[in-house]
């Protein structure tokens, strides 16, 4: 049941204020700073004790990567220079449902991913929300974002893709990386996106020593830093084909030859060894990529030399049930969408699911097909065949892989596809 009122933490209104507080009174370097050799927008931030995100909404034109030696940037904010568009929202007492709001545009609104205000809010079902009733702010001393790194070992100079979840959208945050998480470098800036996801792919340094443990870091103007588990930096293999070390995690499943592991970004690896591989963990596994494999699945073959159950990362939804007709019937929509207009509807009729949808702007009707193998939306006429996951209750991917495809006016492209809901879960 939606409680009626809402009341601001303590922690989130001083969180807030002091934000706020921090636009008006003068850094600790004065109105301005003028860029020196070597200085980074992290460095500058935290010298003259200015947020980053400060920094980027007042100076619009700076390109942190490109920081021109000699030029005067802006560290006082002002009504005119900023328009208030990624200062926090402000402080209120209540926050009610209003006609045509959805979860994301009240995310949006108060400055919250829509992962924070469903955890807030756990009885909101963001395809039925009631005009009147009131919604909880998330805690802001209890942060619910995460960090993860892809791969967990490489050796320097190798590319590392680091992602964090749950964060405030449109903030900018610093990664950095170092032996201790307390003792980082900054490596790269970013601005997180509407959905409260940051990404960036990030070049181990040369600083770096097979052998080293290495902590990635995301650091927020919020006085929150996320730490990834540790990584392994190991020796250049310069040997063609397999041979190369490697370390993953991910969920495994029963593949058509070999095990699989799907990582978090959506790779799938096949599993070898002589250990057992069990479906629906979440492992981290570690080996060498072989040369030939007759698993034929995946971007690889991993010849598995450990393998360990691991947590989950919390924002990870739970995929692992397969899909069924009871499952998928039903209209859908893609997050944030209107069931008035579902993207494409599924039905079953004597034995057999249709689904009424568009590809490419063009009206198409096809067939969901559920076997051992997974779920698909298959169309002739060209043959057409998208897998479908499961994303937890109510929620599925549809996927078009390699293929540039449209499905209901949605771009399904990519590994990851696109995430549906379904109407009246």
């Amino acid at each position: 049941m939606l409680r009626r009122s809402l009341t601001l933490t303590s922690a989130a209104a001083t969180a807030g204020l002091a934000l706020t507080a921090s636009a008006d009174a003068q850094s600790r370097c004065g109105d301005a700073y003028r860029l020196q050799p070597g200085d980074t927008l992290y460095r500058v931030s935290q010298s003259c004790r200015v947020p980053l995100s400060l920094i980027m909404d007042i100076n619009p034109g700076l390109d942190p990567r490109d920081l021109p030696v000699g030029e005067s940037i802006t560290l006082a904010a002002s009504d005119t220079n900023t328009g208030g568009s990624n200062m926090p929202a402000p402080a209120r007492e209540t926050y009610e449902i209003r006609e045509g709001d959805t979860a994301f545009s009240i995310a949006q609104t108060l400055g919250i991913s829509v992962v924070e205000l469903l955890n807030e809010n756990p009885d909101l079902d963001p395809l039925t929300m009631a005009v009147g009733d009131a919604l909880d702010l998330p805690d802001a001393s209890e942060p619910s974002a995460s960090v993860r790194v892809q791969p967990l070992a490489g050796p320097p100079g190798s590319d590392v893709r680091v992602t964090a979840s749950n964060l405030r959208p449109a903030d900018y945050v610093t990664i950095g990386v170092g032996r201790m998480a307390s003792e980082w470098r900054a490596v790269d800036q970013a601005q997180v996106a509407a959905d409260g996801e940051v990404s960036a792919s990030v070049e181990l340094p040369d600083w770096a020593s097979p052998g080293d443990n290495l902590i990635f870091v995301v650091d927020t103007d919020r006085g929150v830093t996320l730490k990834s588990r540790a990584f392994d930096v190991v020796s250049q293999d310069t040997s063609d084909g397999g041979g190369d070390q490697v370390s993953l995690e991910g969920r495994v499943r029963q593949g058509v030859e070999c095990a699989t592991l799907t990582t978090p970004d959506g790779d799938v690896w096949s599993l070898t060894g002589d250990m057992e591989f069990t479906p629906g963990e979440y492992a981290e596994v570690r080996g060498t990529r072989a040369e030939m494999s007759f698993c034929q699945q995946g971007v690889g073959t991993v010849a598995v030399d450990s393998y360990e159950e691991v947590r989950a990362p919390g924002n990870l939804p739970d995929d692992t049930a397969d899909l069924d007709a009871e499952a998928v019937e039903g209209p859908w929509v893609r997050m944030a969408g209107n069931c008035a207009r579902p993207d494409f509807d599924i039905t079953g009729q004597q034995g057999r699911l249709t689904i009424e949808t568009s590809l490419d702007g063009a009206p198409r009707t096809g067939r969901v097909k559920l076997n051992d193998n997974g779920a698909a939306a298959v169309f002739d006429q060209p043959y057409r065949a998208f897998p479908m996951e499961n994303r937890g209750e109510g929620r599925m991917a549809i996927i078009s892989g390699d293929r540039d495809v449209t499905l209901g006016g949605v771009d399904i492209s990519g590994d990851d596809g696109a995430v549906f809901l379904r109407c009246g879960v």
